[in-house]
């Protein structure tokens, strides 16, 4: 065999077999477990190659011994693995316990079973992860995939900062673009007439169930369409942030589910009450249903509810507790199956039956008020708590009029609370405010300005304001 050999200071390498080289360099800081200067050892198929690896192995020690560790580097250990520490390291730190719960519950089901989390990181390139992204996305939908592949990209970004991996080969694909070489009528046909909302023959038969009582979910599930709230945050709504006379709600609290001590390790879930999606409080305006829908559900929580510690709106009227989602969930299709409402239940690529679920109402509320004349997307967005446009593109001042110019399926649909398109003709404007919010500005637009004008008189104002 070949004896060592130096190449510019970048260590020894020598020809082992036929096809293998080895490379050994020495750090340039003493072991301390043995108290000499670490000598470190890699193989590769090419000189080039041996050294390469062995340099990568050297860089990511001395980081370890850097940082206080002193890792061993372990070529057997897993990318699956390398991913169950970025998140505990790395990831969690930057989590609330829901999100933890959902990054952990995602990567098991769409990342930990696929080929990829059993290579070594030796064996990873953008192929690999090629292949990775279009099987997950054969059995998941592409939403479904993104959380993983963004994982990917950052753990991948993480080994590279520590010279365990040469590149960041998750950043090379996304998706492969399906290519539909025949237009399939059938397919396209079933597409475009999937039922994707509730109707209004569906919304007339929730508000016939409330009418005739028929059971506790009709008036909870008139109350997820008037107000757009998520299932969770109804669930988590306390009569303290019910302002009945000026007909406000304050969604400021929302229901969620983590680990048990935030350990995915615990052995066990519990549900948990958060800070709503994006962090924000909102307002919604009660319609004239909705602010009735209210105190029927007050009533029958102090009528059939003997114990309410946490004063919610609607609890679980056997213990006081939140309802959890699940049980609304069966409850709610339940109902749908007794009125004959039609949830479009079909199978999806994993094998399981979906239809139009709790969340619909939200979706359904939604394009009923965005496709009202006269409406308004982003005044609808801040009922339903949604991002409109990034903070530091544009400040959108909420108003109290704005969000009563929202139409609402009863409004549109319901007979006896069909809102009159001259109920929505712009008034003075009135700034939504929270009990939270800070004092106005002083500056005001100059009277003779249109209300229109005056609103983005206002938004520049605020703009000038917060980012000079």
């Amino acid at each position: 065999m070949a004896n060592y050999r130096r190449a510019n200071g970048e260590g020894y390498v020598r020809k082992i077999d036929k096809n293998k080289y080895e490379c050994s360099i020495q750090s340039k800081y003493i072991n301390p477990k043995t108290g000499k200067i670490k000598r470190i050892k890699r193989q590769g198929t090419t000189e080039e190659e041996a050294r390469k690896n062995c340099k990568m192995a050297v860089k990511a020690w001395e980081k370890s011994i850097e940082s206080g560790k002193d890792e061993k580097v372990l070529k057997s250990k897993t990318f699956g693995q390398y991913m169950e520490e970025y998140i505990e390291e790395e990831a969690k730190k930057d989590l609330t316990a829901s999100g933890y719960h959902s990054y952990i519950s995602t990567m098991r089901n769409n990342f930990y079973t696929f080929h990829i989390a059993n290579l070594q990181l030796h064996m990873l390139n953008a192929e690999e992860f090629r292949k990775y992204y279009n099987n997950l996305v054969e059995v998941k939908a592409k939403k479904t995939a993104l959380l993983p592949r963004q994982l990917c990209i950052r753990c991948c970004q993480w080994l590279v900062n520590r010279s365990l991996l040469a590149e960041n080969y998750a950043d090379h694909y996304f998706f492969d673009k399906e290519v539909i070489d025949e237009y399939d009528n059938k397919v396209a046909e079933r597409e475009r007439n999937r039922k994707k909302i509730f109707t209004t023959e569906d919304i007339q038969k929730f508000y016939y169930a409330y009418k005739n009582n028929m059971g506790q979910y009709p008036a909870l599930v008139l109350f997820l369409l008037e107000t757009g709230l998520r299932a969770s945050e109804a669930s988590a709504l306390r009569n303290d942030n019910i302002d009945l006379e000026n007909r406000i709600i304050w969604v400021r609290e929302t229901q969620a589910i983590r680990f048990k001590d935030n350990d995915k390790n615990s052995g066990g879930v519990e549900y948990y009450t958060k800070v709503p999606k994006n962090k924000t409080e909102r307002m919604i305006i009660m319609s004239d249903l909705c602010k009735e829908v209210v105190q029927y559900m007050q009533e029958q929580t102090k009528l059939q509810c003997k114990n309410n510690p946490d004063n919610l709106l609607y609890p679980t009227f056997r213990n006081g507790k939140r309802r959890s989602l699940s049980s609304m969930e069966v409850c709610f299709k339940d109902l749908c199956d007794k009125l004959e409402i039609d949830r479009d239940v079909r199978l999806t690529k994993t094998g399981q039956m979906k239809g139009l679920c709790l969340h619909s109402l939200r979706h359904t509320m939604d394009s009923i008020a965005n496709s009202a004349k006269g409406a308004n997307i982003v005044n609808t967005a801040l009922m339903l708590g949604h991002n409109v446009v990034r903070t530091e593109e544009v400040y959108t001042h909420a108003t109290v009029e704005g969000l009563k110019s929202i139409v609402t399926p009863s409004q549109a649909v319901l007979e006896d609370y069909v809102k009159d398109s001259t109920d929505s003709a712009p008034t003075q404007i009135k700034p939504l405010e929270s009990p939270h919010s800070e004092p106005q500005g002083a500056n005001k637009p100059p009277e003779s300005m249109s209300e229109q004008d005056k609103e983005l008189y206002e938004m520049y104002l605020k703009l000038k304001e917060k980012f000079g």
